[in-house]
C-alpha cells in the first residue's frame, strides 16, 4: 500500500446505509450514479466549478454556520446532506475523528478560534499559527461526510483573505505541499500545517 493509499485508508461506521447505496460504498446522489469512479469524475467536475465561483465570490466565516454554508456550495448539486454534519462516526488507520455526538461542543470550541482568530491574528506569523491550529482542528471534527479537505483549504483561504493575504493550498498533485498538508492533516503536525501555510501566504497588494 502506498503512502497515498494510506492517507485515503477511512473507515466509515454506517450499518443502515445513512449515505450509501445498499451493499456498496458509493455514495447517494442526485444523479443516482451507481460507479465509484463515475461519481469521483463528477464530483470532482461540479466541485471544481463551485470552488471558482467561491474564489470570485467568497464566503467569509465566523463561524461554523459559514463553514456549513461553504461546504452546501460546494456540494449541494451532487448530495442532499450537503452543508449538514455527518451522522456517522469516522476513523482513519485507527484514529478516530471527533464522535458526532460531541459536535455542539467542537462547533462552539471552532467558533471561539474564529474569534481569536479576528481578534488576535496581527502579523504574519500570528496569522498561520493560528490557521494552523484552526486546520487542525477542523480536520479533527471532520464535520461531514465527504468534502472535509476542500471545505476546509476554502475556510482557511477566506480566513486569511480577511487578513488581506492570498492562502492556495493546491493540493491536485502529489507535490511538497501535497504531503505537507497530508502529514499536517493526518497525523495532526500543527508545525507541519504552520510551516506549509507560512510559505505559502502572499500578501495582496492594495
Amino acid at each position: 500500500m502506498s503512502k497515498c493509499d494510506l492517507y485515503e485508508a477511512y473507515y466509515y461506521d454506517d450499518p443502515d446505509n445513512e449515505y450509501t447505496y445498499p451493499d456498496s460504498s458509493v455514495l447517494r446522489n442526485k444523479f443516482n450514479i451507481r460507479e465509484f469512479e463515475e461519481l469521483v469524475k463528477q464530483e470532482y467536475q461540479l466541485v471544481r466549478i463551485k470552488a471558482l465561483d467561491l474564489y470570485v465570490s467568497p464566503i467569509l466565516v465566523h463561524s461554523m454556520r459559514d463553514v456549513c454554508k461553504i461546504h452546501f456550495m460546494l456540494f449541494s448539486e451532487l448530495y442532499e446532506w450537503a452543508g449538514n454534519y455527518r451522522k456517522v462516526n469516522i476513523s482513519k488507520q485507527g484514529n478516530a475523528f471527533m464522535a458526532m455526538q460531541s459536535f455542539a461542543t467542537g462547533e462552539q470550541y471552532m467558533n471561539s478560534l474564529f474569534n481569536d482568530y479576528y481578534d488576535n491574528a496581527h502579523d504574519v506569523s500570528q496569522i498561520s499559527a493560528k490557521l494552523a491550529v484552526i486546520l487542525d482542528n477542523l480536520n479533527y471534527m471532520h464535520p461531514y461526510r465527504e468534502g472535509n479537505g476542500r471545505t476546509q483549504r476554502e475556510v482557511v483561504r477566506v480566513l486569511a483573505l480577511a487578513k488581506g493575504y492570498e492562502l492556495l493550498i493546491n493540493v491536485d498533485g502529489e507535490d511538497e505541499v501535497y504531503k505537507q498538508y497530508m502529514d499536517g492533516t493526518v497525523y495532526s503536525d500543527v508545525k507541519v500545517l504552520d510551516k506549509l501555510i507560512s510559505s505559502l501566504l502572499e500578501k495582496i497588494e492594495e
